[in-house]
Parts: structure tokens; sequence; C-alpha cells
């Protein structure tokens, strides 16, 4: 539609339709001046006001709210990005000073009412990572889990047609110090040993020994890391 109106007012020969021409053409690719110093107070008022806001929000709202949803109360608990989802029946008890993205999930499976997540001291979890927890998952103290890692308290459905309806559930735990990189998937309950760092994109099918790089599809001992 500008395109249009431009070429109608180019058309035209006056100094009307010539100043007009110049608005509609500015009003399409025009910018204004470099107002370097100006836009640079803007640009920090407006992250100033970001930044207000979302620490009023994790004060006064989204960090109450996920107090009332543990067993107990979690001294220096911090949230990123919100409020995480919890869904089905499960019990959440989080230590001290651990840091959750709101952008993740936890699941308790419906077949178990007596789930529990059980998150230790110092943790970090990124986001978009989701726990689905079949019987009882620990995660140990100073565990670092990256962004979209995926860990799952059950072997979810088999292949057979009989099997679809039957998932094993398990405990499964992360000792203390590990790391899990981006976007790893722990896909049956395991049991993963202290010191470990399991690589990104890893897919982990069965138990990982202690202080080892753990990497690949499947998933397997790289080497060994010194202690």
């Amino acid at each position: 539609m500008i395109n249009t109106l431009r070429r109608n007012i180019k058309k035209q020969d006056s100094v009307v339709s010539q100043l007009l021409y110049r608005i509609v053409k500015f009003a399409k690719y025009g910018q204004l001046p470099p107002l370097t110093i100006l836009y640079k107070l803007v640009y920090l008022c407006y992250k100033l006001v970001g930044i207000t806001f979302h620490r009023c929000m994790n004060l006064f709202i989204y960090v109450p709210m996920l107090q009332s949803q543990l067993t107990q109360y979690a001294k220096g608990l911090q949230l990123e990005n919100g409020m995480p989802l919890i869904a089905g029946p499960v019990s959440i008890s989080i230590g001290n000073n651990a840091c959750l993205n709101g952008a993740m999930s936890i699941h308790g499976h419906p077949d178990n009412e007596q789930c529990q997540l059980v998150i230790g001291d110092d943790c970090y979890i990124g986001w978009q990572t989701g726990i689905t927890v079949g019987t009882k998952v620990i995660i140990g103290n100073n565990v670092m889990i990256a962004g979209r890692t995926m860990i799952s308290g059950h072997s979810g459905h088999g292949v057979s047609i009989d099997e679809r309806d039957n998932p094993i559930m398990a405990d499964l735990v992360i000792e203390d110090n590990v790391w899990l990189c981006t976007n790893c998937h722990i896909v049956r309950p395991v049991h993963i040993g202290k010191g470990s760092v399991i690589a990104a994109g890893c897919i982990v099918t069965k138990d990982v020994p202690e202080n080892v790089l753990f990497g690949g599809n499947p998933g397997k001992v790289i080497r060994y890391l010194n202690t």
C-alpha cells in the first residue's frame, strides 16, 4: 500500500507532491539521526526497568509459589525466567542455594502417587530441562544440569504393544559434583557416580561410574577424569 501511494505521489509534478513523496519515503526507509548518547540512556533505562520487574516478580510471586510446593523451606532459592511447570503427583525437596530456570518442567508419573524429587545444595538446573519421576529422583549436591536435558525416572513405553502400558519405574540417582551438559537424555532409571561429566547430546541408558567423561549414543565411558 505504501509503495502504491509513493508511486502515485511521485507522478504528480508539484511542490506538495514532492513533499508528500519525501514523507512517505521517510516513513518506509527513513531512520533517525545517530543520537547514540540519548539511546544509550534509553537502553539503560529499558534494562533497569526489566531487571527491576523480573526481580520483583521473583521476590513476591515466583519464588514464594515454588516454596509453597516444597516439602521444606529452601534457603537461598533462586529462579530464572519464571515459575517451573509442576505436574502430576510429586513431592519436591530442594536444598540450600539452588538455582532453577523457570522454563523447566517436573512431572510425577500418574501411576505412582508417591513420586519424590530430591535436589541437593548448590545445584543449577538450566532452561527447558524436563524431569520425570517414576518413583524417586535424587540429585546430589553441587550438580550442574545444562539446558534441554531430559531426565526420565522410568523406562518409558516398550516397543511391543504388550509392554507399552507397563513402564519400568525405579530410583534414579545423580551423585554429587556431576555435570550434565546441554541436551543430555537420561532415558531410564540409572545411577550416575560422583564427579562424572555427561557430554553434550549423550543418551544415557546405563549406570555411569564415578569420575568419568561419558558420551555418545548410546553413552559409554570415553575416559577417566583426574581427581
